[in-house]
């Protein structure tokens, strides 16, 4: 609680602080975020499946499986720095979504959905398109100009005409809380590189998510639980500045 209270008054207006922890003490250490950061100040909860978790079932013990850690965020004002970071998408999803391919250039597509959601109760402008008068999510003069670039489809006479999205265009899907994927968040199982022998070792790719998301080149980042150093490395390849603490020796050895 005394450390929280110190890392709240230490973060910048426009600072977040993320929290580990195990299923041991997540819920008190909510609890003492809640108290020491306000529970308005709470963002998300991180789901993060640990990729050497396993199930103890065969040596007997009677309870599920415990595969998850959880990531607490919360920021100090109404205002925290939050820079959207993307994910690649999947080969399953690229397949079902992005099957079409332009002969000419030979890029992925996808025909979207062009009407407006909510229809005119949302404010979307209705006009006719192709022959097609509709609800749409572009003005006017806006859909002139894709029908002009080419992106605007009319697949066969009478159907509503849709936009062409290419793959190429797409910066990937929004980092989500649910970090399933321990390949490209949270997986060290491929990347036996980084492997330093420390039990508490996150992966750089996990680190590099946070870091970009809640701060910006030549800002300050602080880990007052050092670890391994993981924080430190990443701070410094992203461009930030940082502080990295610890009371343990090892963690300090392994940090240089």
């Amino acid at each position: 609680y005394e450390r929280l209270v110190l890392m709240r008054d230490l973060l910048a207006e426009d600072g977040s602080i993320y929290m580990h922890c195990d299923w041991r003490v997540n819920a008190y250490i909510r609890l003492a975020m809640d108290e020491v950061f306000g529970k308005d100040r709470f963002i998300n909860q991180i789901i993060w499946k640990r990729s050497y978790a396993h199930s103890d079932a065969k040596q007997g013990i009677a309870h599920y499986g415990r595969l998850h850690d959880v990531l607490y965020l919360f920021s100090k004002s109404e205002n925290p720095i939050f820079n959207q970071q993307y994910t690649p998408y999947e080969q399953d999803y690229i397949n079902t979504y992005y099957k079409s391919i332009e002969p000419e250039t030979g890029r992925r597509y996808w025909l979207d959905n062009l009407q407006g959601p909510g229809g005119g109760s949302k404010g979307n402008p209705r006009y006719e398109v192709m022959g097609v008068t509709r609800y749409w999510r572009y003005s006017q003069e806006r859909m002139q100009d894709l029908i002009k670039k080419g992106r605007i489809v009319q697949t066969n006479p009478g159907t509503v005409p849709k936009y062409k999205r290419y793959l190429d265009e797409m910066p990937g899907k929004p980092a989500q809380d649910l970090w399933l994927d321990t390949k490209s968040l949270g997986g060290l199982g491929s990347k036996e590189s980084e492997r330093l022998g420390y039990p508490t070792q996150k992966p750089e790719q996990m680190l590099e998510l946070l870091i970009a998301t809640s701060s910006n080149p030549g800002d300050l980042v602080a880990d007052f639980f050092g670890g391994s150093g993981t924080t430190a490395a990443v701070a410094e390849k992203l461009g930030r500045k940082w502080i990295v603490s610890d009371l343990g020796k090892f963690a300090i050895h392994t940090t240089r």
